[in-house]
């Protein structure tokens, strides 16, 4: 057993796993809980309860997989801080995961999955994913923000029934309800966040140089030097109000990529 742990706090849930090096997709232990504003007070120890729980100590952790976002700017900045730490300290890769891939995970049959977190600001992030037969998830779509009323219009396009899920269904699920008709099908609501097996799944579905499966085969140091800490960056897809506002008075309107700098709105704390 080469144990794993993966984290995500971008929701208002507290979502951990142990997974293995050594048997892609399976789930040692995992722990998903409600934790309002209080992730940063829990996330530490629900990970040594479950390494206590599978047998393992701290040391035998091969690598750190971490929910990149989009969600609360708190929450994913919350979850990267730790797990960049807990990768620092432990010597380990850290890698990652989208956080709509976590949700999607938890739609286990065949069909089109679309995911809407709420990002504040009367608006979503919005992700498409098929999910095979098989159960494979495969993501049709980027990282973006938009509209409810714009999701609701691109999607009954597609001529095909969508599985809406997630946390943006709470304030907006009278547009979709209204816009897409019978286009659209509703997830229960305890789907609508990851829990500790669907980051394990997302971790393992994450392509690119940094990611579980490309340095599963590695030698640690390998890994570590493949998926150095450092590296890893939250999905970001908009720019804080206070940098909306100082980009305005500077002049300049580019909006940032995935992987661009955002903050709080609209009281709250979306990126």
């Amino acid at each position: 057993m080469r144990p794993f742990v993966a984290i995500d706090t971008a929701t208002e849930q507290v979502a951990v796993g142990i997974g293995d090096l050594d048997d892609p997709g399976s789930v040692l232990a995992e722990r998903s809980f409600l934790a309002p504003r209080a992730a940063n007070e829990v996330l530490v120890r629900t990970v040594e309860d479950l390494l206590e729980e599978v047998g393992a100590r701290a040391s035998d952790v091969e690598a750190v997989a971490c929910g990149r976002g989009p969600g609360s700017f708190t929450g994913v900045r919350i979850a990267v801080a730790t797990a960049k730490g807990m990768a620092h300290g432990l010597r380990a890769p850290l890698v990652g995961f989208g956080t709509s891939e976590a949700i999607a995970h938890r739609w286990t049959r065949p069909g089109l999955v679309g995911v809407v977190t709420d990002a504040m600001r009367g608006e979503v992030y919005p992700a498409l994913f098929r999910v095979e037969g098989d159960g494979v998830v495969k993501r049709l779509s980027s990282d973006r923000v938009a509209t409810p009323q714009e999701v609701a219009a691109e999607w009954t396009g597609l001529g095909e029934r969508v599985v809406l899920i997630g946390t943006g269904l709470r304030k907006h699920r009278a547009v979709f309800q209204r816009e897409m008709g019978d286009r659209a099908a509703y997830a229960e609501e305890r789907l609508w966040v990851p829990d500790g097996a669907s980051i394990v799944h997302a971790a393992w579905v994450a392509e690119g140089a940094s990611t579980l499966r490309a340095i599963a085969g590695l030698s640690r140091d390998h890994a570590y030097a493949a998926a150095h800490p450092a590296v890893l960056l939250p999905v970001y897809t908009r720019l804080s109000d206070a940098e909306e506002a100082e980009r305005k008075r500077a002049g300049l309107s580019r909006e940032p990529g995935a992987t661009g700098v955002a903050g709080p709105s609209e009281g709250g704390d979306h990126s």
